[in-house]
């Protein structure tokens, strides 16, 4: 199976954890968009090159986080909650350039941290070895 294939396979797993979780992405270290998978039925509130912008925005904030990690440890995952979602970028990968990010929605009302914390991490860290 390619990796492409896999990404494609692991955002669709996301999705399954939980209800509540719109959208799943993986992105590499650039933002660019190597997977997606959205919720059946939903209706997305961006549109697709609204989607890829926020890739490399939630890329850029990420390799910005990194600046204190010696101080206060490593990211395990950002949360931002807005009027109509709740977005949260976990990275995946971090080794090098070769970062790859997971990039997540949830409906507003989602426990997101707890859905991360319980859910999505130890999946992606059963999956770890994918992204090696």
């Amino acid at each position: 199976m390619g990796s492409d294939d896999f990404f494609e396979n692991f955002c669709k797993e996301v999705l399954e954890k939980d209800h509540f979780i719109r959208f799943a992405a993986i992105s590499n270290h650039l933002g660019h968009i190597l997977a997606t998978a959205y919720r059946d039925s939903l209706v997305p509130l961006m549109t697709p090159e609204e989607t890829a912008r926020y890739a490399v925005q939630a890329a850029i904030r990420a390799a910005t986080r990194e600046t204190f990690e010696t101080k206060i440890g490593e990211l395990k995952f950002s949360i931002s909650r807005y009027g109509n979602l709740v977005r949260a970028t976990i990275p995946v990968k971090s080794s090098g350039k070769n970062k790859v990010l997971l990039l997540l929605s949830f409906d507003v009302d989602a426990e997101a941290d707890s859905i991360i914390n319980k859910k999505i991490l130890p999946y992606v860290t059963e999956n770890k070895d994918y992204f090696l």
